[in-house]
């Protein structure tokens, strides 16, 4: 009775051992550790205030004249120890919880232009509807390195002659890290 108690208990210990030395195989050939570490180590910080334009002060405007709207501000930092590569998302959001909006249709993107800054510079201007994949900008961060953005989206003067009155554009930006391969 004592040997079948210890073949048990040793049967139980080889197959502890076994799963524990599977899941670690797996998690360090398969399991893409820098990844993991690359976006916990990512900060990203939006601006919830003013992403939406509607109807007061919406009109058509040149790229120049666009420069003196407030823009919509967001930082990308990287605190980690290595580089990484992120995509910036700009995805239409309809409201639907806010009486505000009830009665008001979504702008089309082609009636829509943005400029996109990054550190104080521009480094995108053009019509919403061109934007591939919802993808804003790619970029890679240093390590301890801080990307400040500003985005100002606007009627393009090419609308003028469009239906624009009355209706509003909801945007909601987000950070999504590319995987890289290993």
């Amino acid at each position: 009775m004592k040997k079948m108690v210890l073949l048990l208990l040793a049967g139980v210990a080889l197959f502890a051992f076994i799963l524990a030395t599977s899941m670690l195989w797996y998690k360090f050939f398969y399991g893409s550790p820098d990844v993991i570490n690359n976006v916990n180590s990512v900060k990203v910080q939006l601006d919830d205030t003013n992403n939406t334009i509607d109807e007061s002060g919406l009109i058509p405007l040149s790229d120049d004249m666009a420069m003196s709207l407030t823009p919509y501000e967001f930082k990308v930092e990287n605190t980690g120890d290595t580089a990484v590569t992120y995509n910036v998302l700009l995805e239409d959001n309809i409201v639907n919880d806010d009486s505000t909006y009830n009665n008001k249709k979504l702008l089309s993107r082609n009636q829509l232009r943005y400029q996109l800054l990054l550190n104080g510079k521009i480094i995108k201007v053009g019509n919403l509807n061109k934007i591939k994949n919802n993808v804003l900008d790619t970029r890679n961060i240093a390590s301890d390195q801080v990307n400040n953005y500003q985005l100002r989206i606007y009627v393009s003067e090419d609308a003028q002659d469009t239906s624009w009155q009355d209706k509003y554009y909801h945007f909601e930006i987000s950070v999504q890290m590319e995987e890289e391969d290993i």
